[in-house]
């Protein structure tokens, strides 16, 4: 059982998003889960790299089974990589956690639409956030996946794969210096976590003034740096924690227009950061609310 931690307070503002929001706080008794009547928009699963703990698979794999299919068929989407064998652990990490089925994306794009048409989780690997969105673009595949996160699929990534799940997608090779204008390279995401930037590798590779620099240069209200071996599960309006480490959430929508300067960074204001540690959820209010939580999943 996990330890109990205090109420975390979040200010994550949404607008317009895929995810089911939830506009007040609510608690939930003896830390069940709520499971919507309908499936309806699929959960999203965010993981910050440097391996995926076994938790975060069997996660997936129930929230797939509690959408009613009780043999979920997984597909793998490695072309983040640029490696010969990509997908090939990442697929044997599905079949150990008990999928039903496991394929890797074919790289034709009829094909690769067959698949992620009939799958129940749709997983992407790490390497290079926008290779992998030239190879789904190039297949137009965007909004085949959007399509699967609607009618209720499992969409989750590890790296790479976590970075291209919010609106916007930032990279940077080697990573930018931070608070300068123009410094974070930054392209559409899928938007399957609307309104957001995801940054993987957080601590380990001191992303906070990447992100925060992709903040204040607008066009996303929240920003979420995920550790290694950790996880944020979207779903219902709320974000989880789980695997090993705290997630730093961003709540930006009050961020001062303007913060950043030329070449160099004005004094930033107005951001409204949370640290949620493995087993606290977040709920993802809409626009300019607060909402208190207390930790559930137990």
């Amino acid at each position: 059982m996990a330890a109990s931690h205090p109420t975390s307070r979040c200010l994550l503002g949404a607008a317009g998003s895929f995810l089911a929001v939830l506009a007040a706080s609510c608690s939930v008794p003896g830390g069940a889960r709520t499971i919507p009547d309908e499936a309806g928009v699929g959960p999203v699963i965010a993981v910050g790299g440097g391996g995926t703990p076994e938790e975060i698979p069997a996660v997936a794999l129930e929230l797939a089974r509690e959408r009613r299919h009780s043999e979920p068929a997984v597909v793998v989407v490695p072309h983040a990589s640029s490696r010969e064998d990509r997908g090939v652990a990442s697929a044997r990490m599905w079949d150990a956690a008990g999928a039903g089925s496991t394929e890797i994306l074919a790289d034709d794009a009829e094909t690769a639409r067959a698949q992620l048409v009939n799958a129940d989780v749709i997983w992407m690997g790490g390497g290079s956030q926008f290779r992998l969105l030239d190879h789904l673009e190039a297949r137009g595949l965007v909004e085949v996946l959007r399509e699967a996160h609607r009618r209720g699929a499992v969409i989750g990534g590890t790296s790479a794969g976590a970075a291209v799940l919010g609106s916007i997608t930032i990279s940077g090779s080697p990573d930018p210096a931070p608070y300068l204008a123009g410094s974070v390279e930054r392209r559409e995401g899928l938007g399957l976590i609307a309104d957001a930037i995801v940054d993987q590798h957080f601590s380990e590779r001191r992303r906070e003034g990447r992100l925060l620099t992709a903040l204040f240069e607008g066009g996303a209200r929240r920003g979420f740096g995920i550790p290694e071996r950790t996880a944020l599960v979207f779903d219902s309006g709320e974000a989880r924690v789980i695997g090993a480490s705290a997630v730093v959430l961003i709540d930006a929508s009050r961020a001062e227009a303007g913060a950043l300067q030329g070449e160099s960074a004005a004094p930033g204001a107005g951001l409204y950061v949370t640290l949620a540690r493995p087993g606290e959820t977040c709920l993802l209010g809409s626009a300019g609310t607060s909402s208190a939580h207390g930790s559930i999943g137990h």
